[in-house]
């Protein structure tokens, strides 16, 4: 029996993947988005858009690679203390993270966040740095540092075109923490949802939101 083309990609296309958990305490991955009102959805369990196959696969692939990344670094002969571990905030319980590996560098502890990225991404960071490239990623290490106590962190990104690699040792910053804790107990506390970033859904960043529908479907406010 031949089968036509497209057989086995129809097939993969039929997958219904699982809706994801809501959440219920805002996350160090998200606390650095410029969209507060994101955050606020996020911290209060609402329900996300489903995404695209080709989304969920995109993001699918992201896990597969930072499993790898971490596997050739112990190849490389980096000793591992411990992997995908739950800090949260002592004064604030709401405020939690899962950061990628604790390894121990010439007797120090410090923390491993793993990125990846295409090429024109990845030229942008090597340009110009972790905290130019990504306010989010930069909010989300610092806020690892601050959960955890250790005051030092390496961010890895992997170059998924090129596989290459660029990395950067990261300091801890108290003040950063603290303006991230200030800004995650405003969200958490508020009773009403913030003002949107944008008013239009096919704004660039309202068009990658898991809270699109919910966001803009809501007419009571601005």
């Amino acid at each position: 029996m031949r089968m036509k083309s497209g057989y086995l990609t129809k097939a993969i296309e039929s997958i219904i993947y699982p809706e994801s958990e809501p959440r219920d305490y805002i996350g160090a991955s998200s606390i650095g988005s410029d969209c507060w009102r994101q955050i606020w959805y996020e911290s209060k369990g609402a329900k996300r858009d489903v995404p695209a196959n080709k989304i969920q696969r995109t993001w699918d692939i992201g896990k597969l690679l930072e499993k790898f990344v971490i596997e050739l670094l112990k190849l490389a002969g980096i000793q591992f203390e411990d992997y995908q571990v739950e800090l949260c905030d002592p004064d604030l319980p709401y405020f939690k993270g899962h950061f990628d590996g604790l390894m121990l560098i010439k007797g120090v502890n410090v923390l491993l966040e793993v990125k990846t990225a295409k090429d024109s991404s990845f030229r942008q960071l090597v340009k110009h740095g972790l905290k130019r490239w990504s306010a989010t990623y930069y909010a989300q290490v610092q806020s690892y540092m601050g959960m955890s106590g250790i005051t030092k962190a390496f961010i890895i990104v992997f170059n998924k075109d090129t596989s290459e690699f660029h990395d950067e040792m990261v300091e801890f910053n108290p003040d950063v923490y603290e303006q991230l804790k200030l800004k995650a107990k405003m969200i958490y506390e508020s009773g009403f949802e913030p003002p949107r970033i944008n008013n239009n859904p096919m704004w660039f960043q309202c068009k990658m939101c898991s809270y699109r529908t919910i966001c803009h479907n809501n007419k009571d406010d601005n």
